[in-house]
């Protein structure tokens, strides 16, 4: 009779063994500084605003593709895009970078490809923007413009036309519907919910 009441005691005292060291472990977290914590996004923030500046730096990449030919003549995309450097020079201190000339043909060669650079070229295009800035009352034209490879280098031919291609693949084989899934759940869920019923 008097082993029972030892036996009915044993998880009364486990149960109270089991508050009190929980109420201590509540007591210490309760105690942890939060304010000492860094913010999140404190140490990311100073790399999203350094690849937005570098964004911004691109704008003011005049590319080849922005004259006319192998001439210094600005198409109409490049006189538009020189108009919005000018509003933007003012307020930015990025140069302004014309992007080298490679579409030239070199007299000497037997074939006469249109595949070379022209440093003539490059200067007299770097003048023409530099005398429409000055036109557009950008001061310091003169010192900002500069001829050097583009930031981000373009797309090749074949590069374009891959991306060209993987946007429409991308978008899934059916006709509608669930068609854009296609690729992810290995075509049947795509090519039979987006374009076999429908």
């Amino acid at each position: 009779m008097s082993i029972q009441p030892k036996f009915a005691t044993l998880p009364a005292i486990a149960l109270a063994a089991m508050l009190v060291s929980g109420c201590h472990h509540k007591q210490q977290h309760a105690q942890i500084p939060y304010d000492s914590v860094a913010p999140l996004g404190t140490i990311s923030d100073d790399i999203w605003q350094k690849q937005e500046e570098n964004g911004e730096a691109s704008d003011f990449v005049i590319h080849e593709s922005e004259f006319v030919g192998a001439t210094a003549k600005l198409n109409a995309a490049g006189e538009d895009h020189v108009k919005q450097i000018a509003v933007r020079m003012v307020s930015t201190p990025f140069p302004v970078i014309v992007e080298p000339s490679s579409m030239s043909v070199n007299q000497s060669d037997e074939y006469k490809y249109p595949v070379n650079g022209n440093d003539d070229l490059d200067m007299h295009r770097r003048n023409v923007i530099v005398k429409i800035l000055q036109a557009m009352n950008v001061q310091d034209a003169d010192e900002r413009v500069v001829v050097s490879p583009a930031l981000t280098p373009g797309f090749e031919g074949f590069e374009a036309y891959r991306a060209y291609n993987n946007g429409f693949r991308n978008r899934g084989n059916g006709g509608g519907g669930l068609g854009g899934f296609g690729s992810g759940f290995g075509g049947g869920f795509g090519g039979g919910v987006g374009g076999g019923i429908f």
